[in-house]
């Protein structure tokens, strides 16, 4: 792609940034669709205090960040159908951009649930993610709870998580290409 100019580099971040509200607000990402606008560096990496200190390579983890999404999304919309954002701010900058996004869902008793998911996310001089991290408030534990029995933080094991939605995945009868 190639250096981006000031102005490039924030339109760029807000498109980045919009692309993962409308995958979300599309209720595509259970089915595999992705964040089109994010492009990763080879180094990316991704944390999360709700992991623990682990810090993963997403080149080298055994699960893409299109796979881990989808199992998520399509985890948390077994329980809550309608589960997306329901608001949606960003702040894109020159080095990358934040976002605030309010997830909510209904059961299918209609209890309705929801927590702040944060996302900051730091790109290169080429406009690729180079650290994405993502922090949540604390309605996230009791929705977890509901979503797939049980909540972190997971300190220990990170994969904890995607061991928690594989297992409500597999209980529900879903496979998922790829996995």
């Amino acid at each position: 792609m190639g250096k981006l100019s000031l102005e490039e580099r924030v339109d760029l971040h807000r498109r980045m940034a919009k692309s993962y509200y409308n995958a979300y607000d599309a209720k595509a990402v259970k089915d595999g669709a992705t964040y089109d606008a994010w492009r990763f560096a080879d180094d990316a990496i991704y944390w999360s205090p709700y992991f623990g200190q682990e810090v993963i390579q997403l080149r080298d983890h055994p699960i893409s960040v299109v796979d881990s999404a989808t199992m998520e999304a399509k985890a948390y919309s077994l329980r809550f159908p309608d589960w997306g954002p329901e608001q949606f701010k960003c702040w894109p900058s020159d080095n990358g951009f934040v976002m605030q996004t309010y997830f909510s869902g209904h059961t299918k008793d209609g209890t309705k649930m929801g927590f702040f998911a944060y996302g900051f996310v730091e790109t290169n001089e080429d406009g690729e993610v180079i650290r994405w991290e993502t922090h949540v408030s604390e309605e996230y534990n009791a929705f977890l709870d509901v979503a797939i029995g049980v909540h972190g933080p997971f300190p220990d094991k990170a994969d904890a998580y995607m061991e928690a939605l594989a297992r409500t995945l597999k209980e529900a009868g879903v496979t998922l290409p790829n996995m």
